[in-house]
């Protein structure tokens, strides 16, 4: 299989300028830009920038994978439009992380050592977009998705782990007590029993299994509506100082400004908002892992139930349907092509089943002995019948 690898990046804020575009054209031979938008693709071949130095300098959002794996996806927020702490809750450094510049944020999910499915799958920036509005509406989803994705990772890991720690075990029993308090796991968002389709994509992306989320939304208080903002009157507690600061960022046009100064508007009036929080439940992932495994059970058994279920209904079916199917027998095996005999075959494995649910099978017996006499100079038809343990009468 060759190698494919494929790049995105999108400018949400603002489009780039001509400039900007003239410059973003020349960074392969391979891209594809327009003010908003820039794809690039590349069979046996790489891109010879770093990715999110691009993302920083012209777009807000990046998306990159490839057929071995590897995904990537990262945005750029306005410098203090998340809090500095937005990773805080989370222990996963190793897969996200949140840089602070002077002008831009950068928020990157990295999951490098991810192998890709056996099934091909494509992907779009523009499926993820919305994660990054989510971000700024203080909707942490997404976050605790990555934070799944980097534990369930690191199970792959846990054989040799536990063989290294068994080995430090009497060496470590005190740093070994301080990693079961760190580990108790971020606070459950509220919303994770009701997805958006953004957050569904990436559960896809960094291949979370959906039994995982589910366990975790055991814990989850269903989403909430966002508190009424009463800007009207926080604005005009705003100090006169800072009014007219906003005015001039505005005037001059900078991006994400109305994000900054509602979040701002926002913290400086938290207390009016604190009766409308959720509880905050933190469930350890090994907790987690106990409930999936009950979650799995519990499909597997459904499945089962609808299968039966399913085999009942197609076999009532066909009992009340024989004479039909008889006919579509026959009428298969006329054709005297590989098609037709294998429909023959199919619907008569059915009509011997059903003979067998429900007690017919001398009737079924004589029917086929019957039915097969004017067939026997069929030979491939024949073969089949045999393999399938049917019984052909002597001409």
């Amino acid at each position: 299989m060759s190698e494919y690898q494929y790049y995105e990046f999108m400018a949400v804020d603002r489009p780039l300028t001509g400039q900007q575009l003239k410059e973003v054209n020349k960074l392969s031979s391979h891209i594809d830009a327009s003010a908003s938008h820039a794809v690039i693709e590349y069979h046996w071949g790489d891109f010879k920038h770093d990715p999110i130095v691009v993302m920083r300098k012209y777009f807000d959002a990046f998306l990159y994978w490839a057929n071995w794996g590897s995904p990537q996806l990262a945005f750029r927020f306005p410098h203090g439009a998340l809090p500095a702490d937005l990773l805080n809750d989370f222990d996963c450094d190793a897969f996200v992380t949140f840089s602070k510049q002077q002008e831009y944020d950068i928020l990157h999910f990295d999951f490098g050592q991810y192998e890709a499915e056996d099934e091909w799958h494509e992907y779009e920036l523009g499926s993820f977009i919305a994660i990054r509005n989510e971000l700024l509406e203080g909707d942490l989803r997404s976050l605790y998705i990555a934070w799944l994705a980097s534990q369930d990772m690191m199970r792959d890991y846990e054989d040799e782990e536990e063989e290294y720690e068994a080995e430090e075990e009497d060496d470590e029993e005190e740093e070994g007590n301080e990693d079961d308090e760190a580990n108790i796991g971020p606070i459950v968002p509220p919303g994770l029993n009701q997805l958006t389709a953004a957050q569904q994509e990436l559960m896809v992306l960094l291949r979370v299994p959906s039994a995982l989320v589910g366990a975790a939304a055991l814990y989850s208080d269903d989403a909430r509506l966002a508190p009424a903002d009463d800007f009207m009157d926080w604005v005009q507690r705003l100090p006169r100082e800072r009014c007219d600061n906003y005015l001039v960022r505005l005037a001059n046009n900078e991006p994400g400004l109305s994000r900054l100064l509602v979040r701002e508007l926002r913290d400086a009036n938290q207390h009016v908002q604190s009766e409308q929080t959720s509880r905050e439940t933190r469930v350890p992932f090994t907790e987690l892992l106990t409930k999936v495994e009950a979650i799995e059970a519990k499909e597997e058994l459904e499945r089962q139930a609808r299968e039966r279920q399913g085999r009942m209904d197609r076999l009532q079916y066909v009992h009340f349907h024989q004479d039909e199917l008889w006919k579509r027998v026959d009428e298969g095996a006329m054709r005297q092509t590989s098609t037709g005999y294998d429909q023959a075959l199919s619907l008569l494995v059915e009509l011997r089943d059903v003979a067998d649910e429900y007690k017919e099978v001398q009737e079924f017996q004589t029917r086929f002995n019957t039915w097969i006499q004017s067939h026997l100079r069929r030979p491939a038809l024949i073969e089949r019948l045999k393999k399938n343990k049917f019984t052909i009468p002597k001409p």
